[in-house]
């Protein structure tokens, strides 16, 4: 395979790429403008242990920050792959199979209708309305007539002489 002429599948992998970092990028300034607007007296509840988002250091912003945008991205890339090859490959395969069992029964009534096939192509043989011999086309000709040459010249410019 060469590597550098066009690929399609080169170029939706890359695109896909290109989706995926745009789509994080989002998230992630989406995020931090989400919560730079936080009501002053907000707590979380987790486990009946109460969390107040000011107090959190830089770091733990950061790190939920990408826990989010990794989850995003999960969601958007991983969750359609696992439905593609979970769901559409058997799909695609069990078609397969359905056309291969068709073409196995078309060859099978094939081989079993043989003998009649062949007694319907020979009664059509004989049925069938003959050509008359008398009108056949004529055959074509094998080259050009000679055309007689007089006065030929170069010029169109110039009469005859």
């Amino acid at each position: 395979m060469a590597t550098g002429g066009f690929s399609f599948w080169r170029a939706l992998g890359w695109l896909v790429l290109a989706a995926a970092v745009v789509m994080a990028a989002v998230t992630a300034i989406s995020l931090v403008v989400a919560l730079n607007h936080l009501p002053g007296d907000l707590l979380v509840t987790v486990d009946g242990e109460q969390v107040d988002l000011h107090a959190l250091q830089a770091g733990h912003w950061f790190l939920a920050i990408g826990g989010v945008v990794l989850a995003t991205l999960i969601v958007l890339l991983v969750v359609p792959m696992a439905l593609l090859l979970g769901v559409g490959l058997p799909l695609v395969l069990a078609g397969l199979g359905l056309v291969a069992a068709l073409l196995a029964t078309a060859l099978a009534l094939a081989l079993v209708g043989s003998p009649l096939i062949l007694l319907g192509l020979l009664v059509w043989w004989a049925v069938r309305p003959r050509r008359p011999v008398g009108t056949a086309m004529p055959a074509a000709p094998s080259a050009p007539p000679k055309v007689p040459v007089v006065g030929q010249h170069t010029d169109n410019a110039t009469p005859f002489a």
